[in-house]
């Protein structure tokens, strides 16, 4: 695989494989469903670093990716995490990591303490990686070449209400150019046993198995359901066609550039130091127009189990390979 060019193309190389793409977009419905807030917000950016340094270790084991150290010369606790603004090093730059199910304001500073300038203005000390999980609303609206426009969301939003005749399954490819591209129709038809039996796992993974045939990033594909409507439907037959989408913000992995942080106004609530959503809508645009993103499609949260991974096995791993007879 070649040399990232970025930490952009760094992200986007490891999801375009499926076993880092499945879990940590499972992760991403799971941990917010499960844990508090901010232990939610902790143990999704900890998954998302440690699939990172494990990509890096088998694809670009040259390339610099690590933590702050948590201790110094004489084993004493720093405190490098956090404190100054960045959570990982990569390739000798330091960058901070956010999360988010929605486009919201970021904390910058979680510090109730300090005095903003009159003017509200703060400089933050690293570029910014976020990760936001969700589509910003739910639904938009899809253009074929004839102009028919048709209401489509995201296949993740039927986890809790059933799917109904009339409605359409679409693969959906987003290119490396920022462009839709329909794959595939199905139509939605017969009775509610037969409709859950086309949903189920592995009828669509084999369906995107054939999608991600010659090499296909697993993170190009996406399954949106179109709205029921009794008056058109997408022709099944229109398929491998440009098509436009337009929601406002996409799932995925979004660079800051440091220099876009510097001196931009800021709010302050009893916790934090807030960059304002608004800001941060601005700074998503301008990071989708200069490629400073990776799609993050989100289909498999609809199979995804409510729970996350039970830590304590993970844990007991540790313990049972100390008694493995490979050990012995």
């Amino acid at each position: 695989m070649t040399k990232p060019k970025s930490i952009i193309d760094f992200f986007s190389q490891m999801l375009s494989k499926r076993e880092y793409f499945i879990p940590l977009i499972a992760a991403q419905y799971q941990f917010p469903n499960h844990y508090y807030g901010l232990t939610s917000a902790a143990l999704l950016e900890d998954l998302f670093v440690d699939a990172a340094i494990n990509f890096k270790n088998q694809e670009h084991h040259g390339l610099q990716l690590e933590r702050p150290e948590r201790t110094n010369d004489q084993n004493l606790t720093t405190d490098a995490k956090g404190e100054k603004g960045w959570d990982y090093k990569y390739d000798g730059q330091n960058y901070s990591h956010k999360v988010g199910s929605k486009v919201q304001s970021i904390a910058l500073l979680w510090d109730a303490t300090y005095e903003l300038p009159e003017d509200s203005t703060y400089s933050y000390p690293s570029p910014i990686v976020m990760v936001l999980s969700n589509y910003k609303n739910k639904n938009a609206t899809l253009t074929i070449e004839n102009d028919e426009k048709f209401q489509i969301t995201p296949l993740s939003q039927y986890r809790s209400k059933p799917l109904s005749q009339g409605q359409q399954l679409l693969f959906v490819k987003r290119t490396p150019n920022n462009d839709w591209e329909l794959l595939e129709v199905i139509d939605l038809v017969g009775e509610q046993p037969g409709i859950d039996e086309t949903l189920k796992l592995q009828n669509i993974w084999q369906k995107l198995l054939g999608h991600w045939s010659n090499d296909q990033a697993a993170n190009s594909i996406e399954i949106f359901i179109t709205k029921q409507t009794k008056k058109k439907k997408i022709p099944s037959d229109f398929s491998s066609k440009s098509v436009e989408i337009d929601f406002k913000a996409l799932p995925g992995v979004y660079l800051f550039p440091k220099d876009s942080l510097q001196n931009v106004r800021v709010t302050k609530n009893n916790r934090a130091i807030l960059l304002p959503t608004e800001k941060v809508q601005e700074l998503m645009n301008s990071a989708c127009t200069k490629g400073n993103f990776t799609y993050l499609p989100n289909w498999f949260t609809y199979f995804a189990t409510n729970r996350s991974v039970d830590l304590y096995l993970v844990q007991r791993a540790e313990y049972d390979r100390l008694n493995s007879a490979a050990r012995i």
